[in-house]
């Protein structure tokens, strides 16, 4: 049975590295949900494995029908299963001003909208193939903005982003406790000087942070550690957990 694979947001940076990942394994699917398909066509230039092929499927993540219009859609392709679901599809538009007593509550829903509430619902679409697989998992991609402990440690006003992303780990953690059937957990991609990451220190006027070894990874050591997370998941050491790329545990 080939190995299934979804991954959202997979048209640009951890996405479409993980994409690449998997693609370079044998006898393995993996469906891509962009956005927009008609403008991602050349992910089908990609090289594969033996066996493997990629499936693109539109889903924005502000979307109540979408997520559940692609897995009908590939389930009419006749994918049956899902092994593992990353939900990397996330957005960060640095505010105005992003302190607490200054942020706008359009600008706060606007995050948690995609990095919260888009989540849950792709789990929600995903959930039924997930749990016909054999060893089913969906995987968040978190971040460590996100953790409520360790937020005087973030180096930047994480504000509308650490809450979207603090809130969608609290919903990993309950439907770990909700669903024994699954492995779910969150996931510290690390600091990878990615475009959107570049952005944002860009903005902040921290720019010469992207060379410190010791605050951003690269992208090649974040994504082979994620895939190696994934692999090595089971429901009793990683399942209701929040890890970072590399393995260590993160507080909530």
């Amino acid at each position: 049975m080939s190995y299934t694979i979804l991954i959202s947001g997979a048209n640009s940076g951890l996405g479409l590295s993980l994409l690449e990942r998997y693609l370079s394994r044998p006898d393995t699917t993996v469906i891509a949900t962009v956005r927009d398909p008609t403008k991602q066509q050349s992910l089908h230039d990609i090289p594969k494995a033996s066996g493997s092929k990629l499936i693109i499927v539109k889903v924005e993540s502000r979307s109540d029908t979408d997520a559940l219009e692609a897995v009908s859609s590939i389930s009419n392709q006749g994918i049956n299963h899902l092994d593992v679901v990353i939900a990397n599809a996330g957005y960060y538009t640095p505010p105005a001003d992003p302190k607490v007593a200054k942020i706008t509550a359009k600008d706060l829903l606007e995050h948690v909208d995609v990095n919260t509430a888009g989540p849950i619902r792709l789990f929600q679409a995903t959930l039924p193939l997930l749990q016909k697989a054999e060893k089913p998992i969906f995987a968040y991609m978190s971040s460590m903005a996100g953790s409520i402990g360790a937020t005087g440690d973030v180096p930047f006003s994480a504000g509308v982003y650490g809450a979207s992303k603090a809130a969608s780990n609290f919903l990993v953690r309950r439907a770990h406790a909700e669903h024994p059937e699954l492995i779910i957990f969150a996931m510290h991609p690390g600091a990878v000087a990615t475009v959107g990451a570049l952005k944002v220190v860009e903005s902040m006027g921290m720019a010469d942070l992207v060379d410190n070894p010791d605050v951003f990874t690269t992208l090649e050591k974040s994504t082979t550690g994620m895939v190696e997370r994934i692999d090595t998941a089971t429901r009793e050491e990683t399942s209701g957990k929040f890890l970072s790329f590399d393995g260590s545990a993160l507080p909530w």
